[in-house]
């Protein structure tokens, strides 16, 4: 059956010289793969292919839809927005877009429909394309609120000064842990401003480029503990290279 659905670029793997799988978060089926022929390197609709399945591409998808098949395939696109258009005036963005597609790839399971997760996601990419304000802090607060619509938030309302952070229960504590997956004091402080900050206003959240890695790992750390499939993630080294 025929089916309209928006849809945002994950990845693509290839299968073959003439075949490529696309991974794409769907408003209306959750992650789903597509099928997808690979144009002649060289011919102009490898370049449309080329902006079209770029990681964080949001599309407008014409669909052939069926529960039974893992494999899905894409009748028609129409492109909504690109980060290709991003790499160059922007290249802190673009790595962002990298960043994203590669995490979201990694920790989505679901194939089915998740309104929540969805707006969280698509909202907030539109923000990065289109904020003029300081957004090199962004992928840290998406990477960090994305742990809501997956099922385990951090409650900040439960930070007090001198707090340590319980990476396995998700949740600030001033009594003792009894394991070695927390976060001390100062480290719990810094996830505790991220927490507090919204995409509104990460303009006006100040870290510097070693803060920031800090926190990268501190929070990748931490969806490791509950998504261990997801494993290492090579966009990471270019947010460092660039001091994202």
């Amino acid at each position: 059956m025929l089916d309209k659905t928006l849809g945002i670029v994950l990845g693509s793997v290839p299968y073959n010289d003439r075949t490529i799988f696309v991974h794409i978060y769907t408003e209306k089926f959750g992650k789903i793969t597509y099928k997808a022929s690979v144009a002649t390197r060289h011919s102009q609709r490898y370049q449309q292919q080329k902006l079209l399945f770029a990681p964080t591409t949001r599309l407008e998808l014409d669909v052939l839809h069926s529960d039974q098949s893992e494999l899905q395939q894409i009748k028609d696109i129409t492109l909504i927005a690109s980060p290709l258009a991003l790499g160059s005036r922007d290249p802190s963005k673009y790595a962002q877009c990298l960043f994203i597609a590669e995490l979201l790839d990694k920790s989505i399971r679901e194939v089915e429909q998740n309104t929540l997760l969805w707006r969280f996601i698509a909202n907030g990419l539109e923000m990065l394309y289109n904020s003029e304000d300081n957004t090199e802090n962004f992928y840290l607060l998406f990477t960090a609120k994305l742990c809501i619509p997956l099922g385990f938030g951090i409650d900040e309302s439960e930070y007090r000064e001198h707090s340590m952070f319980d990476m396995i229960e998700g949740r600030f504590t001033s009594g003792p842990i009894s394991h070695g997956y927390y976060l001390n004091s100062r480290s719990a402080e810094y996830l505790y401003k991220l927490l507090c900050s919204d995409f509104s206003n990460i303009g006006q959240l100040q870290l510097s480029a070693s803060e920031r890695s800090i926190m990268l790992d501190i929070l990748l750390a931490y969806l490791k503990l509950h998504i261990p499939e997801i494993g290492e993630l090579k966009s990471t080294v270019v947010l460092k290279d660039i001091n994202c």
